[in-house]
């Protein structure tokens, strides 16, 4: 059964606090790596896979798009987003990923924001996102980098003792973590199985990237510098032929 851990009151409140403040990984390393990868979206048909609270589709409607599907399991999530964004250019699914039905050459893009880390058969989404792409369109997608959803521990316990970098890497499959609320669930894959899923798929592979703090960034938030020994996020680009 999948977990719904954004309907859980505690974890929804304490998840919007956390978004609605946002000035960390999302706005500051996340976003701006995926914008600077995105296709342009006007006039263009394009499904958000896991929306959430709709950050990603305001983005996205300056561009004037045709046509925006927002995808979220958590109908919490969903109605939130639906009393902030009034759009006749949005549609809202709420439904697991995997039980959508993508359809065939329906979307210019799909993109993902911080979602697939839930997911445990990429291979099988991916390949429904493919079949949904229509010819030259593009998956765009980040996700928790492998590096730490291997360990999915803080970079410290309370006692100020750091914790191995990396630890069951070659382990792959479901994590619980305390983040928020107890017994978060998030699946680990690895890098070379993520990018095995893209490829399996039939899409091509155009770019990945870690983003990471620069020097400027870093005299904004000295915090981030945890981030040069563990890239917090990985981001990948694709398309179909």
């Amino acid at each position: 059964m999948k977990q719904n851990i954004y309907d859980n009151p505690d974890f929804f409140a304490g998840y919007k606090a956390l978004r609605d403040g946002d000035k960390g990984l999302n706005e500051l390393l996340e976003q701006p790596a995926m914008r600077n990868l995105l296709i342009p979206v006007q006039d263009k048909t394009v499904l958000d896979m896991g929306c959430g609270l709709g950050h990603q589709i305001l983005s996205l409607l300056q561009q004037k798009p045709m046509k925006i599907t927002g995808l979220d399991i958590s109908q919490k999530m969903l109605s939130e987003a639906q009393q902030r964004i009034s759009s006749p250019k949005v549609d809202w699914v709420c439904s697991a990923l995997e039980d959508f039905d993508f359809g065939n050459n329906r979307f210019d893009l799909v993109i993902s924001s911080m979602t697939l880390h839930y997911i445990d058969d990429l291979t099988s989404l991916f390949q429904k996102v493919a079949d949904s792409l229509k010819p030259g369109g593009q998956f765009l997608f980040s996700m928790e980098h492998p590096v730490c959803t291997a360990t999915l521990k803080p970079w410290k316990d309370p006692d100020g003792e750091n914790y191995p970098l990396m630890n069951r890497y070659s382990e792959e499959g479901l994590r619980k973590q305390n983040w928020l609320v107890e017994g978060v669930e998030k699946y680990h894959h690895s890098l070379s199985t993520i990018v095995e899923a893209i490829l399996s798929a039939g899409l091509v592979l155009k770019n990945l990237k870690e983003p990471s703090s620069d020097q400027e960034l870093l005299k904004l938030r000295p915090d981030f510098q945890q981030h040069l020994h563990r890239p917090p996020i990985v981001i990948m680009n694709s398309k179909k032929n």
